[in-house]
C-alpha cells in the first residue's frame, strides 16, 4: 500500500498483517475516490474509521487540510500513528460513533469507511450528524459493501453511488 499522488507520493504505508480490524481501501478505489473529489474544493478533511490512515494521508498529500483521522481499534491505531509520523494530521483515538453532533464544522470532505458488517448501524448513528459537519459545498463519501442501500437522512442529498469491486461509495451533500 502506498500514497498514490501529491506531496507524499510513493510513501509506503504499513498495515497490520492478518488483522480483521483493518480493511484498507484499495489503491485502485482510493485513486477513483480522489478522481471523484476533484470536482469539489479542497479544505478540511475528516476520515472516520481511518484504519491505517491511507485515505486521510492521501487527502493530505493532495492538498486537503487540516486532516483529522478517527480510529478506535488499538491495532489499527498503532499502524495509523506509524503511517502518520512526520505529518500534521490530527488523530482522535475514539469511537467515531460517539463523536458529538458539533464535533466538526465546515468540512470540505467527510469520508467514512466503517466495517462493512456494521455499516448500516454506523449510518444510522452518524448519518444525521454529517449535514451539520459539512460546509455548504462539502461532500460526504460513505463506503459500504457493494449492494448496501443507505436509508435517506434529513439534511443530506444523495448524488450518486459508485461501485469498485467489493466496495461502494455513496456520495452525498448537504440538502439545498
Amino acid at each position: 500500500m502506498r500514497i498514490i499522488a501529491g506531496t507524499l507520493k510513493g510513501r509506503r504505508l504499513a498495515a497490520p498483517e492478518g488483522s480483521r480490524a483493518v480493511r484498507p481501501t484499495a489503491d485502485r478505489a482510493r485513486e477513483a475516490l480522489f478522481s471523484i473529489l476533484q470536482k469539489w474544493p479542497s479544505g478540511p478533511f475528516l476520515d472516520l474509521f481511518a484504519g491505517t490512515g491511507a485515505v486521510g494521508l492521501e487527502a493530505l498529500s493532495r492538498g486537503y487540510g487540516p486532516v483529522t483521522l478517527v480510529e478506535k481499534a488499538p491495532e489499527a491505531l498503532a499502524c495509523l500513528r506509524a503511517n502518520a509520523r512526520r505529518t500534521e494530521v490530527r488523530i482522535l483515538a475514539q469511537d467515531a460513533r460517539r463523536l458529538a453532533g458539533d464535533a466538526f464544522r465546515d468540512l470540505a470532505v467527510a469520508f467514512a469507511d466503517p466495517p462493512y458488517e456494521t455499516s448500516l448501524d454506523a449510518w444510522a448513528q452518524l448519518g444525521p450528524r454529517f449535514a451539520g459537519w459539512l460546509g455548504r459545498d462539502g461532500i460526504l463519501v460513505f463506503e459500504a459493501a457493494a449492494g448496501t442501500a443507505l436509508p435517506p437522512v434529513a439534511g443530506l442529498e444523495a448524488l450518486e453511488t459508485r461501485r469498485y469491486g467489493a466496495a461502494e461509495f455513496h456520495i452525498l451533500r448537504p440538502a439545498r
